[in-house]
């Protein structure tokens, strides 16, 4: 597979993505992605990541798989008394493999690392017999727990927002919220807008509103909180978005799809940031 046809795959997925933006009249991302844990092979255990995590999600609602469990053809044909279904059809899941290319410059040899995207197929547990259907769910903290062992400040406030000065998250009490699931996601978003303090993983926070940086960063938080939600079961409902930045986003990938695979990178790597603090609280406790 030329690494043409996987980005042409890409941007099948991109205009998929363009599209529920475009049909959505709040949040950037479809509120029926959200819930039953993130995607996951089913026979080695491990969540997808990233721009995976998007093309997975988009095709369970499309298709209205039950499963959020994905296998290659391979390792259905090792389960014993599992086939797949007739007439299934395959999703791909892409990643870059790094090829290494020997120069001579100036008389010396120097090794380029060149970044080629690549892809397989996987098929969803929903579209095969002989095995056992569950949802294999990772998580078990719930969501005052998680953001306690982020260690981030959370003040009552009359607006949610996040200050990258004071390093604290402003948030109104859960009861001026009309859904627990609302204030959730909301504070979720902010959580995420908090990992880019220096301390943290540090990403530039000096776009002012209007701006391409601010809608960027706003794309990040959202899509992070969006993995969020999911990792820890909760039903999303995302906050409303400015006009500007759904316009922004959408005007951005139809003129570079490979926008997304950035914006999922950065969202992945917040996502992974704060489970990793998880992980820390556990292991001091």
């Amino acid at each position: 597979m030329s690494n043409n046809t996987a980005q042409l795959k890409m941007n099948e997925i991109v205009a998929k993505v363009i599209t529920s933006i475009e049909n959505n009249e709040t949040g950037l991302w479809s509120k029926s992605w959200i819930g039953g844990g993130l995607p996951m092979n089913y026979s080695t255990g491990t969540s997808y990541s990233g721009f995976n995590i998007i093309t997975l999600m988009i095709m369970q609602e499309e298709e209205n798989y039950t499963s959020n469990q994905w296998l290659t053809f391979n390792q259905i044909r090792k389960i014993k008394g599992a086939k797949l279904k007739k007439g299934s059809a395959s999703t791909p899941v892409f990643f870059f493999k790094i090829l290494e290319k020997k120069e001579i410059i100036k008389g010396k040899e120097e090794i380029s690392k060149i970044p080629l995207l690549k892809f397989y197929y996987v098929y969803n547990l929903d579209q095969c017999e002989g095995i056992e259907i569950g949802t294999n769910k990772e998580h078990s903290a719930n969501l005052n727990e998680f953001v306690a062992n982020c260690n981030i400040e959370i003040k009552t406030r009359s607006e949610a927002y996040y200050s990258p000065s004071k390093d604290y998250i402003g948030i109104p009490d859960l009861k001026l919220f009309n859904t627990t699931e609302s204030y959730a996601s909301t504070l979720l978003h902010e959580l995420s807008h908090s990992t880019a303090h220096p301390s943290r993983l540090d990403r530039d926070m000096t776009g002012k509103f209007g701006s391409e940086s601010y809608a960027k960063e706003e794309c990040i938080a959202e899509l992070s909180s969006m993995f969020l939600c999911s990792h820890l079961d909760i039903q999303n409902e995302a906050k409303s978005s400015e006009a500007y930045i759904k316009n922004w986003l959408i005007d951005s990938l139809k003129a570079e799809p490979k926008l997304l695979w950035k914006i999922a990178s950065e969202s992945q790597k917040v996502f992974s940031y704060l489970l990793d603090q998880q992980e820390k609280e556990e292991k001091a406790a």
